[in-house]
Formats: C-alpha cells, structure tokens, sequence
C-alpha cells in the first residue's frame, strides 16, 4: 500500500507540474504578445498634451486662439469620459481573451455523509461508501483547446469595438476644437460690436455737444437737442447690452474648453483667410475618408460581422482539458472502505481528462444569437451610410455659407465706404443748415449698420472656415 501511495504521489508531482509549466508557457506567451500590442499609444494615451497652457484665471489675461483649443483639448469632461470609454472598450476586448489562458482554481471541501468529493470525476476509491468524513484540498486548471473560431471571432470584434471607441475619441476632439473656435470667434465678434457701439456713443456724444452749443445760442431749436439726447441715450443703452452679450460670450468660451476660468480675457487678433478652395465634390470626397466617426461606423460594421461568425461557431464542437491534483484527508475513516484505511489516513490524487462538448439542441438559442447579431450588422451598415449622407450635407451647408461670407464682406466694405461719406455729407450740411438732425442720425445709424454687417461677414468667414474644416475632418488632422 506505502509503494501504491508513493507511486500515485510521484505521478501526482509530476502531473501537478507539468499543468503549471503549461499553465505558464500560455501565459507567459500570451502576455508577451500582448506587450508588444500595448507598447504603441492609441488615442486613449495620445489626449493629454505635455505643454498645455495654464487656465488664466486674472481679470483681462491674455488668451490665445491655440491657447483655447490645447485646453479644450486637455481639459475637456467630453474627452475625459470618451478616453475612459476606450479604455473599458480595451478592458472588455481582454476578456474576450481571457478564454485563452488557463483558467486555475484552489477548492478545500469538507463532506459528512456518503458523499465522495471526487464522484464527479468517477476516479478510483471515489465511488459512494459508507458513512465517513472527508476533507480533500487541492487545484483545478480547465484550458480550452479549440472552439472552431468562437473565441477568436468574439476577440477579433471586441477589438473592433475597441478600435470604433478610439475613433470616438477623435469624434469628440473634433467638435471640442469646433466648439471652441466658434466660441473663440464669438467673442471677438462681440468684441468688435462693443467697439462699434462705443465708437456711435462717442459720434453721438460730439454731435449732442455741439447742438447744445448751438442751442444756448438760440442757432439750433430744443427739438434738435432733445432728439439727439434721445438717440445717444438708445447708443448707451445698446453698448450695455453689447457688453452683457460679451461677459455671457466669455462664459460659453470656459464652457466650450470645459474649465471654469476668468470672465473676462483679452483676445488674440485673427485674420480673414483668403486661401483659394477646393471643388466641393473634392471636399466631400475627403470628409468621407477623413471624418472619424465614419471610419469608427465602419469599424462597428466589423465588429458585428465577427459577432456573426462568432455565433455561427457556437453550432461547432469545443474542446476542452481539466486537470486536478490535490490532497484528501480521512478524518473517521470505516473499515469497509477499502483494505489497510484506517482514521486519520492522508492520500495524493490527481486526474486528468479531455472533453468534446457538441451542440445537439439549444432551444433555437444559436440561431436567434445569429439573427441578432446578423440584424444588428444592417442596422450599423444603414446608420453609415445615413451619416456618410449627413456628412455630404454638413461639407455642402460650410462650403455655401463660406463662399456668402466672403463675398458679402466685398459688398460691405463698399457699403461701409458708402455709409461714411454719407455721414460726413449730412453732417457738413446741417452745420450749414441745409439738413435737419434726424438726417445725421439717419447717415449714423446707416453706417452703424453697414460696419455690424461687416464685421459679421469677416467674423462668418473665420466661422465658416473652422466649420468647413470640422466637416471635411482637417481641422482634427491640424491638432
């Protein structure tokens, strides 16, 4: 009985390590070629920028037009959640892998009865016996073998998800850098508003002081001086408004870099661009190779074709290995329970098997997870080529409005020019009074109109082009 003992806990030994240095060979192999996959940095890592510009927090501190879009960029909760949203795409793909590796488990079991904890696996001495009480410790290690592609399809989609996640991530960096020129442009347009505003306060101021004059002398009429107080008070009154407009500009400017910064900045100076542009069928011909999240559209098309050939593989044998080792302990062995047992008595054991699961009847399981995930392939399918639709529309809509703009701002600067003699003209003929006051008023507003129209055509052009750049996917490529 001592030589069975010995030769069963040398077999014991010996199979316990070779699970071990098969358990590691996979490991260590896998890990090793899944370093090598995590050594290049996608856009998950790539967010952060290692000079980002500080938030300026004082009353009236610079801020530049780069400035804005690197803290956007840095600083942004929209970037922040899609970067942990890759991240846990990652996570998911890797248990997807997990099926790889060897799965290794310790049990300890305690039994009081006629129960065997070994009768699952029918090994000899383990059969069903008299009253006893057993404690048996020891390891499990189950390893699948093959699957016929389940395992590797369901990896080869979750990788796919991962690779639309990351895709998401430059979707959400190119609106932040949008929503941050617009605000950026936003506030230099109310900016010039004010600027315009101050400018008809100070005319209106000059003209009121003059008639005040005129009228102390009894050369101008009460009416004159009365009227031109009214429309210098309507001009103070739209320069308050103007610089509300700007203090709620700045707020959505801190909104659109996602910080809560300074309520007031001075602005970088950005100039009108002129360059030429293309054909509009080559600009959307480059939005649909450029825009991400029609890339990462196409990318989910891929993932739910692995997902149908991954469950089109659950109808295909598994193959499978267990193996146990352990120890098991007779606390209050009987007599009858096999020859020279006796209470207290510690033996080795081990047991390996292979097993081959084939799939007979499921109740339709398979087959409603196949038309699912056949189903779910069309749905993603009909949402790209709705957005690639989409996006068509978007290239269309920046490309007219940036072509308006630019035009708009040769007509208003002829009108400006226009509106200024004008002005000059009236001004000159009610000093010599062949005109009434409500002429320069008239010439004044005029030309407050015509530079508003202007300053909105050349702010609409610095508009335009950011929104053109967003729609054909450059302004990504350009941060």
């Amino acid at each position: 009985m001592r030589g069975i003992e010995t030769a069963q806990s040398s077999i014991a030994r010996r199979l316990s390590l070779c699970l071990w240095c098969v358990s590691i060979f996979v490991f260590s192999s896998g890990e090793f070629s899944w370093s090598v996959e995590r050594t290049s940095e996608g856009p998950a890592q790539q967010l952060a920028y290692p000079s980002t510009p500080n938030i300026p927090q004082t009353k009236g501190a610079f801020l530049g037009y780069e400035a804005a879009i690197r803290i956007g960029l840095d600083r942004h909760p929209l970037l922040r959640r899609s970067r942990e949203t890759a991240l846990a795409a990652e996570a998911v793909m890797n248990q997807a892998a997990a099926r790889y590796y060897p799965e290794l488990n310790a049990y300890a079991i305690h039994t009081g009865g006629t129960v065997r904890p070994l009768s699952a696996f029918n090994v000899g001495g383990a059969q069903n016996k008299p009253t006893s009480y057993v404690e048996s410790a020891g390891f499990r290690a189950d390893q699948l073998i093959y699957d016929f592609g389940q395992t590797t399809h369901k990896v080869l989609a979750e990788r796919a998800g991962q690779e639309a996640a990351e895709k998401d991530i430059q979707t959400r960096k190119a609106t932040v850098i949008l929503r941050v020129q617009q605000a950026y442009i936003h506030c230099l347009r109310q900016k010039r508003l004010i600027d315009i505003a101050e400018e008809t306060v100070r005319e209106r101021g000059v003209l009121r002081d003059q008639i005040a004059t005129l009228f102390k002398r009894e050369l101008k009429s009460k009416l004159d001086f009365d009227f031109i107080s009214v429309e210098l008070t309507n001009a103070e009154v739209q320069l308050l408004q103007a610089k509300n407009e700007l203090r709620a500009a700045f707020a959505g400017l801190n909104n659109a870099m996602g910080v809560r910064g300074s309520e007031d900045y001075t602005l970088e100076d950005l100039s009108t661009p002129s360059a030429s542009l293309d054909s509009l069928e080559a600009l959307i011909t480059r939005a649909q190779s450029n825009r991400p999240e029609l890339l990462g559209t196409t990318d989910r098309i891929k993932q739910a074709d692995e997902r149908v050939s991954s469950a089109q593989a659950m109808n295909l044998p598994t193959i499978a290995a267990l193996g146990m080792a352990g120890v098991i302990h007779f606390s209050d062995a009987p007599l009858n329970q096999y020859a020279g047992s006796h209470p207290g008595q510690t033996n080795l054991w081990w047991g390996a098997g292979a097993m081959v699961s084939v799939p007979i009847f499921t109740g339709f399981l398979i087959d409603n997870r196949v038309a699912e995930a056949r189903q779910e392939k069309y749905k993603v399918e009909q949402k790209k080529v709705n957005l690639s639709n989409n996006i068509a529309l978007e290239v269309t809509d920046a490309y007219l409005a940036l072509h308006a703009a630019r035009q708009q701002i040769v007509v208003e600067e002829k009108e400006v020019e226009s509106a200024r003699s004008a002005l000059t003209l009236s001004k000159e003929r009610y000093r010599l009074g062949l005109a009434s006051v409500v002429d320069v008023t008239t010439a004044t507003t005029a030309l407050l109109t015509a530079e508003v129209r202007l300053s909105e055509a050349r702010y609409g052009v610095l508009a335009g082009t950011a929104a053109l750049a967003f729609a054909t996917g450059r302004g990504l490529l350009e941060y």
